[in-house]
């Protein structure tokens, strides 16, 4: 069994996502190997904190170090036949939210934040894992592996960047507040300068007319910046990367409305907007 694969299989475990020969695989291999037995106890540990079941603490800091280093060895691997599209998406998804809960009064300041921001992760992360089993039901009908492949790749390195800015000591952060038009929506930016990247969580979005999405504004005095169009989960919520191929210093970001395929000019109204520090 490659290490990958090993680690996709011990995630969905920890999940309760196997059932039949791989789950009587994982078991065996949990009772003759002890450092199988000890990740599969740290994933465990992290599943519980992605529902909250599990008193708010600290994570050991070599936790987080093996979480981050199984997330970046995330890898397709289509020699399996269970849902491996999934349980790849889950393990990378597991490290992520971890992150967000450990670290999370850090970012978050207050409980009461901290556990609708995990659930906000939690839902995308459930939407990509749908989402992600209809391509792997796809690719059985069409044949069209490099497609999913693609696809998939494309899904994890973004769940991986978000680890990455997540996890960065020096990344900024600011909250953004909701207008009249966002109905009291919330959300937060951070941004790592370290890895010219960030990340846009948000909750409790308007719905969304027919025909449109939402857009991500980055602005500097007089210039706007796209920094990407979005549909949020059915409750609202959000996870957007943000990763720009210049150099660009915003003094504020916002959420706006926008045809699908994003505008030309930042529209209104703004939903969320937020000034970075």
């Amino acid at each position: 069994m490659r290490p990958e694969e090993r680690e996709e299989l011990l995630a969905a475990y920890a999940l309760d996502a196997l059932s039949g020969p791989e789950a009587d695989e994982v078991e065996a291999l949990v009772a003759a190997d002890a450092e199988a037995a000890e990740q599969l106890a740290a994933y465990r540990e992290i599943a519980d904190l992605i529902g909250l079941e599990a008193p708010l603490r600290r994570t050991d800091p070599a936790l987080r170090d093996r979480m981050l280093q199984s997330a970046q060895r995330m890898r397709p691997t289509p020699t399996r036949r269970f849902p491996v599209l999934r349980v790849a998406a889950i393990a990378a998804s597991l490290a992520v939210v971890a992150i967000a809960v450990s670290w999370g009064v850090r970012l978050q300041g207050t409980i009461d934040t901290l556990q609708e921001e995990s659930a906000s992760l939690a839902a995308t992360i459930a939407a990509d894992a749908q989402r992600l089993d209809a391509i792997e039901t796809e690719r059985v009908g069409s044949g069209g592996d490099e497609a999913v492949r693609n696809e998939l790749q494309t899904t994890l390195e973004a769940h991986q960047r978000i680890i990455a800015i997540l996890a960065d000591p020096n990344v900024q952060e600011a909250p953004l507040e909701s207008t009249t038009a966002g109905r009291g929506a919330k959300g937060r930016y951070l941004w790592s300068a370290d890895l010219g990247a960030g990340v846009v969580i948000a909750q409790q979005l308007p719905p969304l007319p027919i025909g449109t999405v939402y857009e991500l504004w980055l602005i500097e005095g007089f210039d706007e910046v796209s920094g990407g169009t979005f549909v949020p989960t059915p409750d609202g919520d959000a996870q957007v990367l943000i990763e720009l191929d210049f150099e660009f210093n915003p003094f504020s970001v916002a959420i706006t409305p926008a045809p699908v395929g994003g505008s030309d000019a930042m529209p209104t109204p703004i939903v969320l907007s937020g000034w970075v520090p």
